[in-house]
């Protein structure tokens, strides 16, 4: 993906070029390698971000418990907006980190900015309510999926409606996203073969 694909997201929201040009200049690209951590648990997250390459895994993580499971998957070409939204709605610290799992190029967003855009036009608060509202039925969607379904139920749902997760994901964030462990995530890709 390249800084087109963000405009043409921009501009299927029915933005004006105004609009866009605005928004444009208060991004900055961001080159990310692979394992870079954007967010760590205990941090406030006041930034939004667009992944235009490469890949993320959003990561609960509590240490007092002993406790890591991925949350959610963000990629150029799934979910390309993202952000630790315990944190960056609420101004309190995160329990998540935001992580590379590939080297990837992202636009960044400071709150502040994007809260400024919205306060001072309609047509800019109603695109974020409904990227905000999209994104939230995403996430839900698969926090469903993972509560209702056998551990072969969701990852053959993963092969067919998210093939790029299994392709572009490594094993163990898959595994922890869905709460099994590695080898049994090697069995059900081999019983799928």
């Amino acid at each position: 993906m390249s800084s087109q694909s963000f405009i043409d997201a921009l501009s299927r929201g029915n933005l004006k070029n105004e609009h866009i040009d605005l928004i444009l200049s208060h991004v900055e690209l961001l080159q990310v390698k692979n394992q870079t951590r954007l967010i760590r648990p205990g941090e406030i997250c006041d930034k939004a971000y667009f992944v235009l390459e490469g890949a993320f895994v959003c990561r609960y993580i509590d240490q007092k418990l002993e406790i890591e499971k991925t949350i959610n998957f963000y990629l150029d070409e799934l979910h390309p907006f993202m952000s630790c939204v315990d944190s960056f709605f609420s101004g309190a610290k995160t329990s998540c980190e935001l992580r590379a799992v590939s080297p990837a190029s992202v636009l960044v967003f400071h709150k502040k900015d994007i809260e400024k855009f919205i306060r001072e036009d309609i047509q800019l608060f109603q695109f974020y309510h409904s990227l905000v509202t999209t994104a939230l039925q995403e996430e839900n969607d698969f926090k469903l999926k993972i509560i209702s379904l056998t551990s072969d139920q969701l990852y053959q749902y993963i092969l067919d409606n998210y093939p790029m997760i299994i392709h572009r994901i490594p094993s163990r964030f898959i595994a922890e996203f869905m709460g099994i462990s590695q080898e049994w995530l090697s069995k059900l890709k081999r019983k799928k073969q």
